[in-house]
């Protein structure tokens, strides 16, 4: 593994500071530069920061890695002649998230001119104090995400209190590796329209993650400065409210942090709220249990220019001002997405699947800026299952496996996995999963996914580093295989797919099964352990002759209070078959009437034509995506571009994005979508070949 270093920085943080939840420090260096000559900032910390150089936005980190490792991003820069004011503003969250790892916040930074230091911490950084500016006792953000924004600020930024700080043993640190976003200003947001919003008052909810779940940091309900959660549900839509709303809309669902320059007449509480989509003609503030706003409590009459130090995603936002007057000059979006991928042309002129695949794009841009994330919005946690697809499109759009290896190197790097069972793999990481929660099926992804990597990079060195993690995770679910060799009540959290496959998890899970089987195969490829591969075709063979009923592969078996196994027969889902297809349990050879009726009577438009409704269908995660990769492999390629448009051509129009779900239920940017354009360049590849 690559290793990075730090020539004279140390790690350093305001004294007794470091576990304070939702902290805010800014960090601050001035240094005489020279013009014509290029500087470098070296950095890294816990959890967030912001750089600016003599006021202008510099960078945003960090990039994350595996708990006890921390990302150095280098950062080359052109000073200015004489003084130079460099600050880093830091967020020090101190809870555990889907997003970052709960770790003691602290900051190391360093100025270098070649390898000559000009300001490192522990020696010429001061700190001051921004827990004034920014309200620390408020709302988590989510559960899967740290604090919600809320501040109190004036128009410029005087009389800071300077602290003192504490110097930390060094850390282990691993480089970056994957670009920088260009924060490329978005600035397409304009007024749709004003109408007003009251307030309900006698409205009392309580935030679900506050106080009944020990496990979950926070600050506890009754200890809030500001209740956001609440102050958001009390909101109504009442055309005689005494609150103006503006509705700005923007090109596309995008992601970034958000901008305003504001006029302050008169101070007050200015609060944005945003929103993928608004469907009422407003914005649901409190969607998907988030707090989807950032408050700005302005303090004096005066010019501001206001941005989020957390990155949002957003196509609508309501602006309003409570208990003042102000008037927006200007929104906008400093987008944070990779930089990868927009060269790679589409090979199509058709209108509808370039529209799909330009959604396709800003998916994945906003989903592959360090680590894959499943969603930029609720959660930007590294889910697996989702990076399986995720990965496909980067090395198709970047020519490359650097963002790939990125995601897999965290995996294969942390010492341990923490609160979760011995052996098992968690479902996402970098994450806390202090609930104890996993999903095993999705290790058995992790398993798979990295075969596919060894076979596009050929990158032995990492396929090594995580065996050891493999073959515990396989030896922990040997403890729940039957006596028919299949695994049987698996805990926690078993997930096949967001529809009524869900709901036949348990006590085997067939689907489960095949996916494991899957994974085995992929270990005896991997390692040249043929015993993998004998135990999968045993599996195999057992699903054949315990799921299929000579028409339809069924979901699960119930174990009855005789110890027999019940297959019933009306638990039968329209993914339960792409499982089977896609495992290669069955084949079109293998069982010719069940692919026919796949191929032909099932697709975006079955329920339209009332076609099987027995049978339970499949949503965008991941049964039609499965269906398109068959179709794919079967060479279907004309019928692949027609049900792309079927399925994805709304989410297009609607957002500009591809989605978790085939509505609009929940996030509406999920990095595994963009594997669309995969299929999409598969086909029309194989059109121009035909030609």
């Amino acid at each position: 593994m690559n290793t990075a270093s730090f020539l004279s920085a140390v790690p350093v943080w305001p004294a007794g500071r470091s576990t304070v939840m939702n902290d805010f420090v800014l960090f601050r260096a001035i240094f005489n530069g020279e013009t014509g000559k290029i500087y470098t900032l070296r950095l890294t910390g816990s959890t967030l920061y912001r750089v600016r150089l003599n006021g202008e936005f510099l960078a945003y980190g960090s990039a994350r890695g595996p708990k006890g490792y921390f990302r150095i991003d280098e950062i080359p820069f052109n000073a200015s002649a004489g003084e130079n004011v460099l600050e880093i503003e830091v967020s020090g969250c101190n809870v555990n998230s889907y997003y970052y790892m709960d770790q003691p916040s602290f900051l190391q930074a360093e100025v270098c001119l070649g390898e000559t230091v000009i300001a490192c911490t522990g020696k010429d950084f001061a700190a001051y104090d921004l827990s004034a500016e920014r309200v620390r006792k408020v709302s988590r953000y989510c559960y899967q995400r740290m604090f919600a924004e809320v501040y109190r600020v004036k128009p410029a930024r005087i009389g800071l209190a300077e602290l003192k700080l504490e110097t930390f043993p060094a850390r282990r640190y691993l480089p970056r590796t994957v670009p920088f976003p260009e924060y490329k200003m978005d600035s397409s947001y304009k007024p749709v329209r004003t109408f007003r919003r009251g307030r309900d008052l006698q409205v009392e909810t309580q935030y679900r993650y506050y106080d009944d779940r020990p496990e979950f940091k926070c600050y506890r309900h009754g200890d809030l400065e500001f209740d956001a959660y609440t102050d958001l549900k009390q909101l109504t839509y009442d055309e005689n409210g005494s609150i103006v709303s503006t509705l700005y809309g923007g090109r596309i669902n995008n992601t970034g942090f958000i901008r305003l320059k504001v006029n302050c007449k008169t101070p007050g509480r200015l609060t944005v709220m945003f929103s993928e989509i608004a469907p009422e003609n407003c914005v649901e503030p409190t969607r998907q249990s988030a707090v989807n706003a950032i408050f700005w409590n302005l303090l004096e009459p005066g010019l501001y220019e206001l941005e989020a130090i957390e990155a949002n995603t957003l196509k609508y936002a309501e602006v309003f001002m409570e208990g003042g007057a102000a008037e927006v000059l200007d929104f906008s979006l400093r987008e944070y997405k990779s930089p990868l991928g927009w060269d790679y042309s589409f090979p199509c002129d058709d209108p509808d699947l370039k529209a799909v695949f330009d959604a396709g794009r800003e998916t994945f841009a906003a989903n592959a800026v360090d680590c894959f994330t499943d969603c930029p919005s609720r959660e930007r946690a590294a889910w697996l299952c989702d990076s399986f697809f995720t990965a496909q499109t980067s090395l198709m759009l970047t020519g490359s496996t650097l963002l790939e290896r990125f995601f897999l190197e965290n995996f294969a790097l942390a010492d341990e996995f923490e609160h979760i069972a011995k052996g098992a793999i968690p479902m996402l990481y970098p994450g806390d999963h202090t609930d104890q929660s996993f999903i095993p099926n999705w290790a058995m992804w992790l398993i798979i996914q990295t075969n596919e990597y060894r076979k596009r990079s050929g990158d032995r060195e990492l396929v090594s580093l995580i065996k050891p993690k493999f073959d515990a995770f396989i030896q922990y679910m040997e403890t729940f295989q039957n006596s028919d060799g299949l695994l049987e009540n698996l805990t926690k959290w078993v997930f096949v797919e967001w529809s009524m496959a869900n709901k036949f998890v348990q006590d085997v899970s067939y689907p489960t099964n095949m996916i494991y089987a899957v994974a085995l195969e992929s270990m005896a490829e991997m390692y040249g352990e043929p015993h993998f591969a004998d135990r999968a075709a045993a599996i195999k063979e057992t699903i054949r002759k315990q799921s299929f009923d000579g028409m339809w592969f069924r979901d699960h078996g119930v174990r009855q209070e005789d110890r027999s196994l019940l297959v019933p027969e009306s638990d039968i889902t329209e993914t339960c078959q792409y499982y089977a297809f896609f495992t290669r349990c069955a084949t079109p050879e293998s069982h010719p009437d069940l692919w026919k009726r796949l191929c032909t009577e099932f697709g975006p438009d079955r329920k339209e034509k009332g076609l099987w409704q027995e049978i339970y269908p499949s949503n965008a995660f991941i049964g039609n995506y499965l269906r398109l990769e068959l179709l794919s492999q079967a060479g279907f390629h004309e019928q692949v571009l027609r049900e792309t448009t079927g399925y994805f051509k709304k989410m297009a129009d609607l957002t500009g994005t591809l989605w978790e779900h085939d509505n609009t239920h929940a996030s509406c940017c999920h990095g595994f979508a963009s594997y669309i354009n995969v299929l999409m360049v598969r086909a029309l590849d194989a059109r121009a070949a035909e030609k």
